[in-house]
């Protein structure tokens, strides 16, 4: 069962003031008992010596008559006292000379004799099955001489009976007073301690709906109002970072979404740069594939040529007749024709040529290198972008110089297993000579036997479909068309290094 703290401070109060009323009633009845014992017993050796000093004389002594009647008198006017005996002393012994129980001998010993002899009070509390009650013993003195004893059985009944009203009532008073305190103390504790409680529950209760709470009205200068004007801080500081959070989230979601505009625009211009590198490609391919074809089929053509003209001269005029003049147009026509189809294949096939122009590579490396940033994290590698900032200008088309870039940072990607590094650099050559890129990976590396043919069209170190093997070749070419050159560095097992120079824009073409 859970309790709230009003109850649990209403409890402690309770089991304290419980404890502490029982321990002062306790303390009380136990010094009040003492006390009221103390005082019955005063009042019975101050009773006994009383009598023992009305006795005047050693003749008043001896006369039972008088002694039985003033025992009587005594009685009536005392009925706490039980039992009075008059004793004498005669000769060492005692006798008794009047009792108000003269077939009772109250039980004193020899001991207490002695002790009365000395002129000393002898008393004690007998606790009985139902009752208790004091027996005295007081000496009798003339002239200095103890001679006799006055002994007395005192009921503490009415003390006893005094007693139990004081219990009761300084237990009744206790209970009263610790439920009265205890009543107290709970409206105390519900003004002073829950409603303050209450306010500040309230005010945590509004955070469900993740907003932040409310305040708390200062309305005391104890504790719980510092704790208010303290939590009334706390939240004046919750609501700041909360709008301070709110801000930085909108400030972070702007920029995630610029960020994610700009990867789209990346991923699209990678697309698009992959598209024309696949059409340079298919193009490049089907050139190479015309070359073929024109070489193959034009030298024959060229034969049939020759051999139609040798034709035309050696028949002898008189069998040149219409219809063989006829045929043999025709035969020139038709090879014209397939000459003229080879040749506009070729046209188409070959790559247009634009106006070199200044190329700004610093740049031109480091958009590429930002097209490839998705590929190379999807990959779990590390890029590491080297370029000097100073270098030199060279002319050239930068769509073909970007493929080159493309291309040999595709290869090495794919040369390169996870957690592996690919470093890209570029600065100017040395005396002037151009300019200098690099990429090298830590990829498997390039087979001895292989390096020789790596730049050779259709020669591929990939598994067969994972590509036609013209990447390097088409690379190869452009570099070739733009003045420089290219080479290989490579051990395998442990990586490679493509160089590319180009030479600078005065020399360029």
């Amino acid at each position: 069962m859970r309790l709230a703290v009003r109850h649990k401070l209403a409890l402690l109060a309770a089991l304290v003031l419980v404890g502490v009323s029982s321990g002062f009633t306790w303390l009380h009845l136990t010094l009040s008992d003492r006390a009221l014992e103390e005082d019955l017993q005063a009042r019975a050796v101050f009773f006994a010596r009383e009598i023992a000093a009305s006795i005047g004389d050693r003749e008043q002594l001896s006369n039972e008559e008088k002694l039985v009647r003033q025992i009587g008198r005594l009685r009536a006017v005392r009925p706490s006292v039980l039992q009075l005996d008059v004793l004498a002393f005669v000769d060492g012994a005692s006798r008794v000379v009047a009792s108000s129980e003269p077939s009772v001998r109250l039980p004193f010993s020899r001991e207490d004799g002695n002790e009365v002899r000395e002129g000393r009070t002898v008393a004690r509390l007998i606790e009985g099955a139902r009752d208790r009650y004091w027996e005295l013993i007081a000496p009798i003195t003339f002239d200095g001489t103890v001679a006799g004893a006055i002994a007395v059985k005192f009921s503490t009944r009415r003390g006893d009976e005094l007693a139990s009203r004081i219990h009761f009532w300084a237990l009744s008073l206790g209970a009263a007073s610790v439920l009265v305190m205890a009543a107290l103390m709970s409206v105390a504790i519900r003004y002073v301690v829950d409603r303050p409680i209450r306010r500040f529950m309230a005010a945590i209760a509004g955070t469900g709906d993740g907003t932040a709470p409310g305040t708390v009205a200062v309305t005391t200068t104890d504790e719980f109002g510092t704790l208010a004007h303290h939590f009334n801080e706390m939240v004046a500081r919750i609501a700041r970072f909360n709008d301070e959070l709110l801000t930085r989230v909108r400030e972070a979601t702007g920029e995630l979404d610029r960020r994610y505009r700009e990867v789209e625009h990346l991923n699209s211009q990678l697309y698009e740069t992959q598209r024309r590198l696949g059409h340079a490609e298919r193009l490049a391919l089907s050139g190479r594939i015309m070359a073929e074809v024109a070489h193959e089929v034009g030298t024959p053509l060229h034969s049939v040529a020759g051999h139609l003209e040798l034709l035309r001269r050696d028949i002898p005029p008189r069998a040149q007749t219409d219809d063989v003049v006829r045929r043999l147009a025709v035969i020139e026509a038709q090879v014209t024709r397939v000459t003229d189809i080879i040749t506009r294949l070729l046209d188409v096939t070959r790559p247009a040529r634009a106006e070199p122009r200044p190329v700004d590579l610093d740049r031109l490396i480091r958009d590429t290198v930002e097209l490839m940033r998705p590929g190379v994290s999807r990959a779990k590698l590390t890029l590491d972008v080297r370029v000097d900032g100073t270098l030199p200008v060279v002319r050239g088309q930068s769509e073909q110089l970007q493929q080159v870039i493309l291309n040999l940072l595709t290869n090495a990607i794919e040369a390169t297993p996870s957690d592996g590094r690919i470093v890209i650099a570029a600065r100017a050559a040395p005396a002037g000579a151009g300019v200098q890129i690099s990429v090298a990976d830590t990829g498997s590396g390039i087979a001895e036997d292989a390096r020789g043919r790596i730049f050779e069209p259709f020669f591929s170190t990939k598994a067969s479909g994972n590509g036609v093997g013209l990447g390097l070749w088409i690379t190869a070419e452009i570099v070739r068309e733009h003045g420089g050159h290219i080479e290989v560095e490579s051990a395998e097992g442990r990586g490679s290094t493509f160089r590319v120079s180009l030479p600078p824009a005065e020399d360029g073409a």
